[in-house]
């Protein structure tokens, strides 16, 4: 390694883009598959359509837990720069496809970048972040994330309605070019990696940051906090995908709108990450992540069981405007707050292999999120008209806010903020008597 020394916040934003790029995947096909169906005939059903999404979300969920094997043998900025490599073509082969079979095939492609991407930009941004900058410029690259899977909606119906499906594959490409050449700019490489200390035999700490993965999955060697991060992972994802899945399609299904039009509607909802996640990551730098996270659970919680209440194919927009606020400011605390909670929670030489069942453990939710609720909105009502489709999502919304308020029992099950420590330092020249009570981390 080189005494260069890398910016902050360039690191940040370069990382939080990539998060953004797979995140905005995850929800903006959604507005154009009835486009993708129309285009290709008969050869689609809709089971198959949903395979558009799951074959993306699959390999996002199985893959990360072995992301931190693979980074200790080649280095987690390379593995990290050739994943967006691998998105980017995806991306392009998808755009290219003429049949439903390799759209499902250059998806699966898109996933398996997608699945390195995510766990990874967590712990090279934590690497070239300076500890006393943490949350906010964390509050920051979480923000991101989130405001990926908001804008999603929106996104896919401007580029349906005025263009074609295929371009909302083709928008990946230039971002995915930047982003590589970025990442050899402006990422370093953390130093508990082979890559990092020019060794060819791991390191301790890498081999034990890749046990971690065992250990998570038989329950022993994890602290109680971290496994109440994954299981606030988990349930948010859950209940944001199952009830959004849904709630994305009430404007269009039931009163009419035009994709674009629809997309307009949840702006307010769209918008919330950007005005809250920097005042959040300010307040948890003073109050740690576990506040936070609470907070994004009630919000949530209220929005869901808003909709659920008020919600007819009548409904005026002034009526949903609380809902779509409440959705989006919770929403932003907890993509600020999750990546500080994570880190809070665990050893920095584990933080790459609990990042990567983080995001598994996350994809697992969005896809259990998305099935549960198809059933459930499918046993309650159906698509046949605006009355059933409603009574449908009701039933998916109360689902929603009841997962919701899961997730507040597990935020709070976080543990309070404790000081991490760099490898080596003597933990009794920093830790308070309060942070030497909270249980080991991993």
């Amino acid at each position: 390694m080189t005494s260069r020394r890398y910016a902050a916040w360039p690191a940040c934003v370069v990382t939080g883009l990539a998060v953004f790029l797979c995140g905005l995947d995850h929800l903006v096909l959604l507005t154009a598959l009835t486009a993708i169906r129309s285009d290709f005939g008969r050869e689609v059903d809709a089971a198959a359509a949903s395979w558009f999404v799951n074959a993306y979300l699959v390999p996002v969920a199985l893959l990360p837990p072995l992301v931190s094997r693979l980074a200790a043998r080649v280095g987690q900025l390379r593995l990290f720069a050739a994943a967006l490599v691998v998105f980017t073509a995806g991306s392009a082969a998808a755009a290219c496809s003429a049949t439903a079979g390799f759209l499902t095939m250059a998806r699966v492609v898109q996933g398996t970048g997608a699945a390195a991407i995510m766990p990874l930009s967590l712990t090279l941004v934590a690497a070239a972040v300076p500890a006393d900058r943490r949350p906010v410029l964390l509050g920051v690259w979480g923000a991101l994330g989130g405001l990926a899977v908001a804008v999603g909606p929106l996104v896919g119906g401007a580029v349906v309605q005025w263009g074609g499906w295929q371009y909302v594959f083709w928008i990946n490409v230039p971002l995915g070019c930047f982003l590589v050449a970025a990442a050899r700019i402006f990422l370093r490489e953390p130093p508990s990696t082979p890559a990092a200390a020019k060794a060819p035999r791991r390191s301790r700490s890498a081999a034990a940051g890749q046990s971690t993965v065992w250990r998570f999955l038989s329950g022993s060697g994890v602290s109680r906090g971290l496994l109440a991060v994954h299981a606030c992972g988990f349930l948010m994802h859950a209940g944001v995908f199952g009830t959004v899945f849904w709630l994305a399609q009430f404007p269009q299904a039931v009163q009419g709108h035009s994709p674009w039009e629809a997309g307009l509607r949840i702006l307010p909802w769209t918008a919330m990450p950007l005005v809250v996640a920097p005042l959040a990551g300010l307040m948890m730098g003073r109050t740690g992540a576990r506040p936070v996270l609470v907070a994004g659970f009630l919000l949530t919680a209220a929005s869901s069981g808003w909709f659920a209440l008020v919600l007819t194919p009548q409904s005026d927009y002034a009526m949903q405007l609380p809902g779509l606020l409440a959705g989006g400011m919770g929403m932003a605390l907890f993509f600020t707050a999750a990546p500080e909670a994570l880190l809070a929670n665990t050893s920095d030489r584990c933080a790459s292999a609990a990042s990567g069942v983080n995001s598994s453990v996350r994809e697992i939710g969005a896809l259990a999120g998305v099935g549960a609720s198809t059933v459930l909105f499918t046993y309650s009502g159906s698509t046949a008209g605006p009355a059933m489709f409603t009574h449908g999502l009701a039933a998916v919304l109360w689902a929603g806010a009841a997962t919701a308020g899961l997730g507040i029992l597990a935020a709070a099950a976080t543990g309070p903020a404790r000081i991490r420590l760099p490898a080596g330092k003597p933990a009794a020249a920093a830790l308070d008597p309060a942070a030497t009570r909270q249980p080991a981390a991993l």
